[in-house]
């Protein structure tokens, strides 16, 4: 369920990772534009290198009672490049939360790759692994992100205020969520609406 992940999309695959990923991970995480709205911020290779690794570990630890991290790899299928990420993951300061994020290399935005991938991963999410609800936080200032998460259906609930210091980078950011419940009712006007 998580270490063979393989969802394929119009123009993009989805797979779990592996260290031969590493030199064109690190391309896209040493990408200031990529990684200014992240916590990690830009990443040394070392810094990859142990992401990753870590990230490859978490496959055999995932299960779909509790998520660790679940990131997979976003691969343009054309040119079988790695452009990108997509995962789940327990939210850093709300592990009750399951939270939907991304990341994309600068020369592939503004196409709609980012929301098809996370529309991708989100299906996934409701019906394969059977979590109850995805959340997703985003800067005031990234519109592009929020029309991404607007796009998958999510639903603005809050402004993130009044945490604990250890988690201040979190101040602020919006809070959006979307129940399985929602996702299904939500999914089935749209395919009664293609009949």
């Amino acid at each position: 369920m998580f270490a063979d992940l393989y969802l394929e999309t119009e123009r993009l695959l989805l797979r779990a990772y592996t260290m031969e990923d590493l030199t064109d991970l690190h391309a896209i995480v040493s990408q200031e534009e990529v990684m200014k709205d992240l916590p990690e911020g830009i990443m040394s290779m070392e810094q990859t290198e142990k992401g990753l690794r870590w990230i490859i570990e978490c496959y055999g630890k995932n299960t779909p009672e509790k998520i660790v991290k679940f990131s997979v790899g976003v691969v343009e299928k054309d040119t079988g490049k790695l452009i990108g990420w997509c995962g789940l993951g327990p939210l850093e300061f709300d592990e009750s939360d399951t939270e939907i994020y991304y990341g994309l290399s600068r020369p592939y935005w503004g196409r709609g790759i980012t929301t098809e991938a996370a529309k991708a991963l989100l299906h996934y999410g409701f019906h394969t692994i059977g979590l109850d609800k995805i959340v997703a936080i985003v800067k005031p200032e990234n519109i592009a992100s929020q029309r991404v998460i607007e796009k998958l259906g999510l639903n603005y609930r809050r402004k993130i205020l009044g945490l604990p210091q250890k988690f201040k980078f979190f101040e602020g950011l919006l809070y959006y969520s979307l129940t399985r419940k929602e996702y299904k009712t939500g999914f089935e006007a749209a395919s009664s609406a293609e009949r």
